[in-house]
């Protein structure tokens, strides 16, 4: 308690910090207007000083218009008025000498597409962008995405890639947080890829690659944050956008969507609603070898998938604005997918000469449907002039997961003949997963220089999976109880966190501290096994930026991480590929922990060299463990004691041309690995690279074309070995029906070489797997903006389902 009051006495005294009363001070009071005499609400009104241009105080307008600065000393100054869809004007030079008010005359703010009537604008973002903290890749007006989900622009990030479970990885790592607008998706690595799919590239704005976050950000993910940023509409009134696509690759795919904003007064709604129709194929090759005493047995396996998925994701939300300074909104997101598949399998059983000797034909059938609903309610309000703002999200979140998927395994002899009666089977997974979380930020200016950030988030999370193993006996299905298992887990986090920024001449500084306590239960109910946590870790965060000159700047970062482990990676239920092959979970799965060190240098704000070293304790890693006896095999995430990865980073934009520009990435880094793992040493290490480069040609003043190549080197992950992977990329755009619609070409994997290859021989294992997804596609669109484009966007706000979303799995 006495903890809690201290901080209660410090926040409190922030809130008064700068509330001191001056003497001989002027009220100034004005009003800016539209060229059609209708009032400019809700404008950014700004106060200069003439002499430099030094920035006094800031604000906004009222809903008729209006604005008023209190306490301005004697003095010369200036007003500037902005407003989207508006020139920014500025006011005459006028005095303030200690009257106790002046009244200014009216503003008026000029349309800008009257003043841009006569310009041509061609030149756009690049499709990658470095900046300062992160990489941006800017996917809105991008023609190589066209057609696209979330997850195929993700595998054209520099340094991202996704390994066949669907796991995202940066320079090699695993271990990301995934964000939506700021917030947190509170999702595991399959049910995160699921929503990905789902979020059509049409609705996508920009994805931020964050490598070393804040301690205002949740402390999971220890490779870094891709933060997804939707699109918002931007303009006054009533507009937005519609789209349509078709692809084809090996399978056929379709989507569509729309966009609606409208703003009026006060109140802005805004929601948007997407429908998707995407087949895909897919296929594993899998061959390993067991010996046992003097034999040795020849596993080959062949496996075919092929999957529709039908997805439907929808948004609405509303905004208050109650005042020029406080907002209130509520938001829903939601989305109803199903997948329909089916899969054939075969295995091939040899001896050490490759004689046959027994096979396994395996076909399935599978249904699975998912649903989630979200709402979060936001409370956003700026106390003063100086800054002082305070921003509260409430959220909830239900989401309910169902697979029920029928096998049927047929047995032979290496003659063709039977060897002994079909086995079928029936695998049923329903979930249940409830997610409960508050939040406040309160940020304060103590000068103009510097300011200081103080939060608090707490979540509460509720899993509940029940999976159901059937045999069909006599014609009936029949619950293996030895096979099946009820699992329910229970986590609540509770974080605070301090986070000082400053700027000293040349040289800018952030300090940050965050704590986190964890309490969890993690309930095997069929098994009985029950594993209770509760943990408190501090996570630190440092960021130094020294600007030498004009063409020269230097910047140091630190941060600690943490990466729970996914809610069903928690549980222990098996999730059988055939009787020699599966993957469980594991209940006694710890959190991993990293330290993360990053140094780079800049030249011209625009070529970064970078240096970075990460230490990661408690590494959670895939493995696979061998019974030589049974020939059966497991994978499974376990615990290695340390990863460790160092390496350089290169970013150099340049122009070839005057409608040529390139943008390259270049990392090089050596990761190794150091375990002990079931009675044997791990030692492994390996240097790799990554290399990406992104050009854009801009071939008239409405069209433009864009390539994109990405190459990652082998490198050695854990126990395994993974091979080269790399794709090339094509897009055009055409701007239409006087730049309001578009129409964007694109071409994925050209040369159709996007394939996974991954090998082990550790300990008593010698296996390698190489899997294949339907990677080459064209695809086409089409997207057309309506309305006024005066109308002003949504906000963007983060809400409190951030790092829970990121550990569900379908």
């Amino acid at each position: 308690m006495k903890t809690l009051k201290t901080l209660i006495y410090i926040f409190v005294a922030l809130f008064t910090i700068g509330k001191v009363s001056a003497q001989n001070t002027t009220r100034i009071n004005g009003k800016a207007e539209l060229k059609n005499g209708s009032s400019a609400d809700f404008a950014t009104i700004t106060l200069y000083k003439s002499a430099d241009s030094t920035l006094v105080k800031g604000g906004f307008s009222d809903d008729s218009g209006k604005f008023t600065f209190e306490n301005i000393k004697s003095g010369s100054y200036y007003i500037e008025v902005s407003l989207m869809g508006f020139q920014n004007t500025k006011s005459a030079f006028f005095e303030v000498n200690g009257q106790e008010k002046l009244d200014l005359p009216t503003i008026i703010l000029t349309d800008q597409s009257r003043s841009l009537k006569e310009v041509v604008v061609t030149a756009s973002k690049p499709f990658i962008e470095r900046k300062l903290d992160k990489m941006v890749m800017n996917v809105e007006n991008s023609s190589l995405n066209v057609g696209n989900n979330a997850l195929e622009i993700l595998e054209k990030a520099p340094g991202v890639t996704i390994d066949k479970d669907d796991n995202l990885a940066m320079k090699g790592k695993q271990g990301v947080l995934v964000m939506m607008d700021g917030k947190p998706t509170y999702m595991s690595n399959a049910d995160l890829a699921n929503m990905l799919r789902n979020t059509p590239s049409a609705n996508i704005e920009s994805i931020e690659l964050i490598t070393n976050p804040s301690a205002k950000y949740d402390a999971a993910g220890n490779a870094g944050i891709i933060n997804i940023k939707t699109k918002k509409n931007k303009n006054y009134g009533l507009n937005g956008s519609i789209s349509a696509g078709s692809g084809y690759g090996q399978t056929s795919k379709y989507n569509t969507g729309v966009n609606l904003n409208y703003r009026k007064n006060k109140i802005n709604v805004f929601g948007n609603y997407n429908y998707g129709n995407n087949g895909n194929l897919s296929s594993l090759k899998l061959q390993r070898a067991v010996n046992y005493q003097t034999q040795t047995t020849n596993f080959q396996q062949n496996t075919d998938w092929e999957r529709r998925r039908n997805s439907n994701s929808y948004k609405i939300g509303v905004d208050f604005y109650a005042t020029p300074k406080t907002t209130i909104g509520v938001l829903y997101n939601g989305y109803q997918n199903g997948v329909d598949g089916s899969s054939l399998s075969g295995t091939n059983m040899s001896n050490g000469a490759f004689q046959l000797d027994s096979s396994i034909a395996v076909s399935s059938n599978n249904l699975e449907r998912y649903r989630n609903n979200a709402f979060n309610a936001n409370y956003k309000t700026t106390f003063d002039s100086l800054g002082n703002e305070l921003s509260v999200d409430v959220d909830y979140s239900n989401y309910f997961g169902n697979g029920n998927e029928f096998r049927n395994n047929s047995y032979f002899k290496s003659d063709g003949s039977i060897n002994k009666n079909p086995l079928n089977i029936n695998f049923s997974t329903p979930s249940q997963i409830e997610i409960k979380s508050a939040k406040a930020d309160f940020t304060h200016p103590i000068s103009k220089a510097s300011r200081l950030e103080i939060g608090w988030k707490s979540s509460w999370v509720t899993t509940d999976n029940n999976f159901k193993f059937s045999n069909l006996v006599s014609n009936e299905w029949q619950n293996d109880i030895s096979k099946s298992n009820h699992f329910v887990y229970e986590e609540n986090i509770n974080a605070g966190y301090l986070n000082f920024n400053t700027e000293i001449k040349k040289t800018s500084l952030q300090f940050g501290l965050r704590a986190e306590q964890t309490v969890s239960k993690g309930n095997s109910v069929t098994l009985n096994k029950v594993v209770d946590r509760n943990y408190l870790e501090w996570f630190p965060s440092v960021a130094i930026s020294q600007q030498l000159s004009k063409n020269h700047q230097l910047g140091l970062t630190y941060s600690r991480r943490i990466d729970r482990p996914a809610y069903d990676d928690l549980n222990p239920f098996r999730d059988f590929l055939d009787e020699f092959t599966y993957q469980e979970g594991n209940p006694f799965l710890n959190p991993q922990f990293t330290n993360a060190f990053e140094a780079s240098y800049t030249y011209k704000s625009k070529y970064t060299l970078g240096v970075n070293y990460n230490i990661t304790n408690d590494a959670i890693t895939t493995v696979t463990e061998q019974n030589d006896e049974t020939k059966v095999t497991i994978a499974k995430n376990i615990n290695l004691d340390t990863q460790k990865q160092y390496g350089v980073s290169v970013y150099a934009p340049f122009n070839i041309t005057k409608g040529w520009s390139v943008n390259n990435n270049l990392m090089v880094f050596y990761m190794s690995f150091s375990s002990a793992i079931a009675g044997s040493q791990l030692q492994a290490g390996q240097t790799a690279y990554n290399f990406s480069s992104n050009q854009n040609f801009v071939l008239s003043k409405t069209s433009s074309a864009e390539m994109s190549f990405n190459y990652q080197s082998g490198l050695k992950y854990g126990i395994f070995t993974i091979k080269p992977q790399y794709g090339l990329n094509l897009g055009f755009k055409q701007n239409v029906l006087k730049n309001k619609g578009s129409l964007k070409l694109s071409i994925n994997d050209v040369f159709n070489t996007r394939i996974q290859r991954i090998s082990t021989n550790f300990s008593n294992m010698n296996i390698s797997f190489n899997e294949k997804r339907e990677t080459q596609t064209l695809n086409l669109s089409f997207n057309y903006r309506f309305g006024k484009n005066t109308v002003k966007a949504a906000r963007k706000r983060a809400t409190g389902l951030e790092d829970e979303s990121n550990r569900i799995k379908n």
